[in-house]
């Protein structure tokens, strides 16, 4: 005699309706606006006399700037930072200007802002943003010559 049991516990579980995981809610429309306005915000600061302390960055990366400024003031010089994040320069060209930004929604609670820029020449650079209390925080940087301004802070301050 066949065993049929492996036959119909099959044909029950084909019957049952799939059960899916809710998918992750990004942020919405106006909190994304929100995170694009916040980053443009932060490069029209930039020419002159900008501190990019002033930003507001997610507690990770926050850890690693305070670990870097603390080894800047050991060794009484430059550690890891030895420009404005935001731009991997220390000063912008005659030409420094936005022209323009896009931003996509990351996962649940984050955001990338790519913002198009004129600084002695075109460039681009990102900037990803997590969304904590309804606030956007930086909690990476992405340049042309740093692919991930969080993970040149890590492997630096070993």
């Amino acid at each position: 005699m066949l065993n049929r049991k492996p036959v119909m516990m099959a044909a029950a579980l084909a019957a049952m309706p799939m059960i899916m995981p809710a998918p992750a809610i990004a942020a919405t429309a106006a909190e994304l606006t929100a995170a694009k306005r916040y980053v443009e915000g932060i490069y029209a600061k930039l020419p002159g006399d900008f501190d990019y302390r002033s930003a507001r960055y997610a507690p990770a990366l926050k850890a690693l700037i305070a670990r870097d400024d603390a080894c800047a003031a050991a060794e009484g010089g430059i550690c890891v930072i030895d420009t404005v994040p935001f731009c991997d320069c220390q000063d912008t060209g005659s030409d420094y200007r936005l022209v323009s930004s896009a931003v996509v929604a990351q996962g649940k609670t984050g955001a990338r802002v790519t913002v198009q820029m004129r600084n002695g020449g075109p460039v681009r650079y990102s900037v990803d943003l997590v969304l904590i209390k309804g606030t956007w925080f930086v909690s990476d940087i992405v340049t042309p010559t740093t692919p991930s301004f969080a993970a040149k802070l890590r492997k630096g301050l070993k």
